[in-house]
């Protein structure tokens, strides 16, 4: 049923995607309702999503870490595709000290990747740098907006509201603790947006 969730979500973020578009090029009055219903649409999804994993053990894959830097391309370059925002992809850039692998499950992080970019996108961002990199005993996954709108505070994940295909702070959370890592978030120095990283342990 979880794999039916997750299709389901996936073409919900299309039509999002389009309907974005659309509403920028023809005006957001006109989209209205669609945005408000697939507002709707994906809160009963989330729902689902909560009832369904309660108890349920997400499976984990391991992945050697050019396997790990190729998913997290693949993941950057679907959110340029997906979105109305320019993507700076950097992710082939990262080159890894050592070889290590990372327990991974593509369809839990990119729940939260979408819901790091639908906040970038209610911040009024026009740009994202996305990068890996490498600090102690952990590979990052980095999301940099350059969104203005936002609530400059530290708990500003608290103000978010799914549009039109976010989860909450705590399956973001939730979902980063099941492959054994973390996420965390704060202000750019300049204050000229935010910046969400996304901790994997490196195993040798």
């Amino acid at each position: 049923m979880l794999t039916y969730l997750h299709d389901i979500r996936n073409k919900l973020t299309l039509i999002s995607g389009h309907t974005a578009i659309l509403s920028k090029k023809y005006g957001e009055e006109d989209f209205h309702a669609i945005r408000t219903n697939l507002i709707r649409i994906n809160e009963i999804i989330n729902d689902a999503y909560k009832f369904m994993q309660e108890g349920y053990e997400e499976c984990k894959l391991s992945f050697t870490s050019i396997e790990f830097i190729r998913q997290m391309d693949l993941l950057t370059e679907t959110i340029s595709f997906l979105y109305p925002i320019e993507v700076i992809n950097e992710t082939r850039d990262y080159k890894p000290k050592s070889d290590f692998s990372i327990d991974f499950n593509i369809n839990l992080v990119f729940q939260v990747i979408e819901n790091a970019i639908d906040n970038s996108l209610k911040a009024k961002s026009t740009k994202l740098i996305i990068r890996l990199l490498e600090t102690g005993n952990h590979c990052v996954f980095e999301i940099v907006d350059n969104g203005m709108e936002k609530k400059q505070t530290e708990n500003s994940f608290e103000e978010i509201s799914i549009i039109p295909h976010g989860i909450g702070k705590a399956i973001m959370n939730d979902n980063m603790k099941k492959v054994n890592g973390k996420i965390e978030w704060g202000r750019r120095i300049d204050n000229s947006g935010m910046i969400v990283r996304l901790y994997f342990p490196k195993k040798a």
